[in-house]
């Protein structure tokens, strides 16, 4: 079985790794030319960030648990995220400190989410092939959004391209890893399952309410740039649908 998981774990990580990566390249694509473009870039990822929370991540750990132990995981996503904002504040060894910590809890947010989804993926392929390319193919097509997350903060805070493309890719890495240990551990509980989505999940919304809002409110005082937060969540539930 370690055999197999291992190479399901390459398998996996070159996949979901390119799939990110090319949201990285989607991301990269996008020319910031003013405050505003700024601005509507920050509204954009908050919105596409809260509907994978709502119309993926939670509803997904609503179903597989309760919603008890589900507010209870986003509680703790929420603390996770506030005891890293407290690390970063303190470190004296960081250069840029804001940017890069605001950078950093992206790419661990959706690094954790992705990691669970391989947990799925995993488990998916134990039970059938079929099932298992099934969600394999959903998963990819979430990673390419995803990855375009990661690469417009990695934008926003003047990355190089390659920088931005590789930020991208080490998030859909983790995919793979959660895939080989989905595999290994494949009778893991639902409700271990649930918590770990919904602890991302709280981590995911501390990230837009704490982070990137504030950040658009601090760039640009466009009312019209705000409306992209709408335009961020309508994009955010047609790829959740896919």
């Amino acid at each position: 079985m370690i055999n197999i998981a291992i190479k399901i774990l390459i398998i996996m990580c070159f996949i979901c790794g390119i799939s990110s990566g090319i949201g990285g390249i989607f991301s990269e694509i996008i020319k910031i030319k003013s405050k505003n473009t700024l601005a509507i870039l920050y509204e954009l990822t908050a919105g596409i960030m809260t509907s994978i929370v709502c119309f993926d991540i939670l509803p997904e750990s609503f179903e597989l648990s309760n919603i008890f132990l589900s507010l209870f995981g986003a509680l703790i996503g929420v603390i996770l995220i506030i005891l890293i904002d407290i690390f970063m504040k303190e470190s004296n060894n960081i250069t840029n400190k804001k940017e890069y910590k605001n950078l950093l809890v992206i790419i661990i947010s959706m690094s954790f989410h992705n990691f669970i989804e391989g947990i799925v993926v995993g488990a998916s392929f134990i039970y059938s092939i079929s099932l298992g390319l099934k969600v394999l193919i959903s998963i990819v097509l979430h990673d390419i959004p995803e990855g375009m997350v990661v690469g417009i903060t990695s934008k926003i805070y003047k990355k190089s391209s390659l920088k931005i493309i590789l930020d991208s890719m080490i998030s859909g890495i983790f995919t793979g890893i959660g895939a080989m240990f989905g595999y290994m551990v494949c009778g893991i509980n639902n409700y271990l399952i649930a918590l770990f989505l919904s602890i991302a999940a709280g981590s995911m919304l501390y990230i837009v309410s704490a982070e990137l809002i504030p950040s658009s409110k601090n760039t640009s005082n466009n009312r019209k740039v705000y409306l992209m937060y709408i335009v961020g969540i309508l994009i955010g539930a047609i790829i959740t649908n896919l």
